[in-house]
């Protein structure tokens, strides 16, 4: 420690890493924990109020991948005077403080010490707590970072009785440290650096890997079952589709992720407190893999086996044709059929439930007069003329103006979800109208994910290899997609789920358009044109519900 200033030494930091634009997978491609760095923190202060009591010293060691990067070491001058039992159980004296650096020198230096890094503490609620306080006195913004505090997790790391305690010496002499804590903030750091690392070991084998899943590790799974951790090891490391198996070979759960084998075993740490997950987890007796080309794929994939093996714990997307729909009257009919799969083109959906669908269709008669003919509910229904749309909003404040404020408030939550499905039907019939769009996406190791979507279903996938001339590859990814024929229906024979991957895919990172065949487009007068005042209607719901405040103007 210098005389009058703080010690830091060790190497210097790595400047931070610059986002590629890498696709939305990598949040499942978060860090390693031995790619993430560290800076374990200690303080000795006055007393334990933050509001009054001072830091009298503070000690930082910066680690990485198990080693030591630098250290920081500094005490810090007070205004108050040093209590004597802290001074006892500290051995720092009054003169140690004299001539040494301000609070506000110290908080920049440490703040530069610790930038881009995960803080960690023991009893980190008490140090941060300081550090928080110490930088809004000083005018330094506080950077509000990531942090592990060692004593909640050595709590939930550790078995019940198996410390007497988890203060930071029992610890430190449980675990094997290095160091002994003596109540001085650089001792004390580096020895909560070694229970630290101890406690990350023990998680190791858990499914814990990221800084996420040991952040929420939860010790309620029992030793067996994290054991069970090591069925992960043959799964495929990127993109693809992972199944959790019983003793018997049934699907138990059926998930994708842009890096399966991590995912997989994250179900391992205990993170995921759903109580059906940790069920799943238990019965568990095996699990397979899918490798894929990208997420997109994935998701494809992952719905396919959903679909058909129905896997118990999978409570979304076992029914990819969810959903009602209205089609237009045929015939002599006067009303329309609320169906399932529609046939018609012209066909109005998905609806949640079978009575919203019949809900919409008694509003829009309200406004139609008498049933429409077979033309203008196509213009309703592909976008053409969203008159009747804005026939509904001008009644909703009629309604209002005349008083009768709860029926105006029901057909206002009618109308915006209606032009929220209308918005939605119009948005994904616009890409199952395209023969084909080619897309990409700039993918991990400098290559790139391919996709060939045709009438809004996945038809062939792949990925550039870096350095490589990016048109062969496409072209031959096209050549051998999967021939796509447009069905009956709005969206040509596809499901919305298939188109709404295909956007999602599209929405997650950088991408694309290599090629397009046809023209991609929404109409002009459109239901999206609506979507302002149906996200003000929704918010007037969720505010005033029942209250008669119902204008969404």
């Amino acid at each position: 420690m210098s005389e009058g200033g703080a010690t830091v030494s060790g190497m210097p930091r790595s400047p931070s890493p610059v986002s590629t634009g890498v696709q939305a997978a990598f949040d499942d491609l978060e860090p390693l924990l031995s790619d993430v760095t560290f800076v374990v923190v200690d303080l000795e202060t006055t007393g334990t109020r933050t509001g009054s009591d001072e830091i009298t010293e503070i000690g930082a060691v910066r680690v990485r991948g198990g080693e030591v990067q630098a250290e920081l070491s500094t005490f810090v001058s007070i205004d108050g005077a040093l209590p004597g039992h802290i001074s006892r159980l500290t051995g720092i004296a009054p003169d140690d403080l004299v001539g040494a650096p301000s609070l506000g020198e110290v908080m920049s230096t440490f703040l530069e010490f610790s930038r881009g890094a995960v803080l960690v503490a023991h009893n980190a609620r008490f140090d941060l707590g300081f550090l928080r306080a110490a930088a809004a006195s000083t005018g330094h913004p506080w950077p509000d970072p990531p942090s592990v505090c060692t004593l909640a997790l050595a709590r939930r790391v550790l078995h019940r009785g198996e410390t007497r305690g988890h203060r930071l010496g029992v610890l430190a002499a449980h675990l094997g440290a290095t160091v002994e804590p003596n109540h001085r903030a650089l001792q004390d750091a580096r020895a909560t650096v070694d229970v630290l690392h101890a406690l990350i070991s023990r998680v190791g084998d858990c499914g814990v890997s990221t800084l996420s899943e040991l952040r929420a590790y939860d010790g309620r799974l029992s030793p067996e079952v994290r054991r069970r951790a090591a069925m992960t090891g043959s799964l495929t490391e990127g993109p693809g589709v992972y199944v959790f198996r019983d003793d018997a070979g049934g699907a138990l759960y059926v998930g994708s992720s842009g890096a399966v084998r991590r995912r997989a075993r994250s179900y391992y740490s205990g993170g995921d407190t759903r109580g059906r997950m940790r069920t799943m987890v238990g019965l568990a007796d095996s699990i397979d893999s899918v490798a894929c080309a990208h997420l997109l794929e994935a998701w494809t994939v992952e719905e396919q086996l959903i679909d058909s093996l129905q896997p118990p714990f999978n409570t979304r997307s076992r029914s990819p044709r969810r959903g009602w729909w209205l089609t237009p009257p045929t015939g002599r009919a006067t009303r329309p059929k609320v169906v399932r799969t529609p046939d018609d083109p012209a066909a109005i959906g998905p609806f949640r439930r079978a009575e919203d669908a019949r809900a919409a269709w008694e509003d829009l008669l309200g406004v139609f007069g008498t049933a429409p003919g077979s033309d203008r509910w196509a213009a309703l229904a592909e976008g053409r003329d969203s008159g009747p749309l804005r026939d509904l909003v001008d009644r909703v404040e009629v309604l209002a103006a005349e008083g009768a404020f709860e029926r105006a408030a029901r057909l206002r939550d009618r109308t915006a979800a209606l032009v929220r499905v209308l918005s939605r039907r119009q948005e994904l019939a616009a890409t199952a109208s395209l023969p084909e769009i080619v897309l990409a996406q700039p993918a991990p190791r400098r290559t790139w994910a391919v996709a060939v979507v045709r009438h809004g279903r996945l038809a062939g996938s792949g990925v550039v290899p870096p350095g490589a001339a990016p048109m062969p590859v496409i072209d031959g990814l096209r050549a051998a997609a999967t021939t796509v024929q447009p069905g009956p229906g709005p969206f040509a024979g596809a499901t919305a789920a298939q188109i709404r991957n295909v956007h999602r895919w599209i929405d997650s990172t950088r991408t694309r358009i290599v090629s397009v065949e046809g023209c991609w487009t929404l109409p002009l007068d459109g239901a999206h044109t609506l979507t302002g005042w149906a996200t003000l209607a929704e918010s007037a719901a969720a505010e005033h519900r029942g209250t008669g405040l119902v204008s969404a103007r």
